[in-house]
Order: structure tokens, then C-alpha cells, then sequence
């Protein structure tokens, strides 16, 4: 029964734990019962498992809440944010909070954890460490110092992304390598609605930086006149000359 349990039959836990085994059960290569619970993101069974003597903290130091983000289990992050599990937790190597592993896919329940995750106080803008190797894509894939919108740019949906930003995501945020969330999703060939949505006004910034610099240097540049120049002295560096009135 322990093997088709690992299969997916979580249901049957009930009757598992109910014959005499124990709990905290763990198969051939130790994974135990809650978490294969948490994998296929079953909350009765781990409630059930709970209420038997097991404990969340099987599931690791936040409690199996970036996991859950990552499998699109809006179901179980509730619950484990309910049960204290911190949304800004970050993983130790990495520094990927729940967040970065809710939009690491395209997961069709992506949007509501998401949605979870941001109503319980998320940090939309929280960057991961740079050039460490991630669990959360296939081997060899390093972390790029990015926010949860950089990734949601690159596989997240225009609604996902969308929360992100009404959550105060920074839209022109920098990675590692200086690449904004549009840059990610200009790599990852999304569609031209999306990319507008990631679009932002760096040319006019730089048009009103250059501005700014061209303000200092004609300070620089050009000594200030004396009081006793007018519009035309200030133009032409000479001084004017005072009309007598006639007589």
C-alpha cells in the first residue's frame, strides 16, 4: 500500500495510518508519508497525518511552503502560511522565496498561489543570490540576482504578472547581468501583449538624465555674471551701457 500511496493514491494514508502504521512512515528511499502528502498537495491526509503525531516540521525549515509554491498548491500554501509558515522565507543557498518558486512555471494554478502568496504579505522585489545553482529549472541553470517578476516575465501569465505589479513590483528592476523583466520575456519569445505589459519609459529617464547633466555643466562652464549685466550682457559677455535720458 506504501508504494501506491508514493504513486499518488495519497487518499489512502487514511486507511494506512488507521491499520496500525505509524505516522511518520517513510518508503524504501525515505520520503516519508507527509511528504508525499505535501508532493501531490493533498491537505486533508496531512491534516489527517498532523492529528497522528507527525509534524510540519518534517517538511523542512519552512515547512515545505516553497515546495508547495513551486507545485502550484494554492490549497496547501494556504494552509501552511495558517499553520506560521513565513512567505519571505528564503532558501539558504539561493535566497528564492516562495514567490520565485510560484512563477519558476507555467503551472495552471500559478496564478492563485501567486494570489496567495502576495495577500499574505510577500515581498514582490526580493532578489535571489547571484550565479548559484537552482533546484527550481534543470541542471547547470544559476541564479541571476532576479526578482519574482523577472521570472514571472519569462513563464507567468499576463494576469500573474499583473498582480505582481499592483503588488509594487518594480518593473524596471535589474538583474545580475543589467536585464529588466522585459528583457526576460523579450528572451523567452512572449507575446507583444505581455511585452507591453513589461515595458517601461527608460528612454525618456535617460532623456531627463542628460538634461540634468547639461544643467551642471553649463554651471560649470559658464561664470556667473555680475549683477550689473542685463539678458543681452549675459548672451554676449559685455557689459551695458547706461542710456542717459533725454533731456
Amino acid at each position: 500500500m506504501l508504494e501506491r500511496i508514493a504513486d499518488g493514491r495519497t487518499d489512502l494514508v487514511f486507511e494506512y495510518v488507521s491499520g496500525g502504521h505509524p505516522s511518520t512512515s517513510k518508503t524504501k528511499d525515505g520520503t516519508s508519508l507527509i511528504q508525499l502528502c505535501a508532493y501531490y498537495g493533498d491537505v486533508s491526509a496531512i491534516r489527517f497525518l498532523l492529528a497522528n503525531g507527525e509534524s510540519l516540521r518534517s517538511l523542512g525549515e519552512d515547512i515545505g511552503l516553497n515546495a508547495a509554491a513551486f507545485h502550484g498548491h494554492w490549497r496547501l500554501c494556504q494552509f501552511l502560511i495558517e499553520k506560521g509558515a513565513d512567505v519571505n522565507s528564503c532558501l539558504p543557498d539561493t535566497a528564492e522565496t516562495p514567490l520565485h518558486a510560484a512563477v519558476s512555471s507555467a503551472r495552471p494554478a500559478q496564478h492563485l498561489v501567486v494570489k496567495v502568496l502576495l495577500e499574505s504579505g510577500a515581498d514582490p522585489n526580493r532578489t535571489t543570490n547571484p550565479s548559484v545553482e537552482t533546484g527550481a529549472f534543470m541542471r547547470d541553470c544559476r541564479t541571476r540576482k532576479e526578482t519574482p517578476l523577472h521570472r514571472a516575465a519569462a513563464f507567468a501569465s499576463e494576469d500573474t504578472i499583473q498582480l505582481l505589479l499592483d503588488a509594487g513590483a518594480k518593473i524596471d528592476a535589474q538583474d545580475a547581468n543589467g536585464d529588466s523583466p522585459l528583457a526576460w520575456a523579450s528572451w523567452h519569445m512572449r507575446p507583444d501583449s505581455l511585452l507591453r505589459k513589461t515595458r517601461f519609459r527608460k528612454r525618456k529617464l535617460r532623456l531627463q538624465e542628460r538634461l540634468n547633466w547639461d544643467r551642471i555643466l553649463l554651471k560649470l562652464t559658464i561664470p556667473m555674471p555680475p549683477l550689473s549685466f542685463g539678458l543681452t550682457g549675459i548672451l554676449t559677455g559685455r557689459k551695458l551701457r547706461r542710456e542717459k535720458p533725454s533731456a
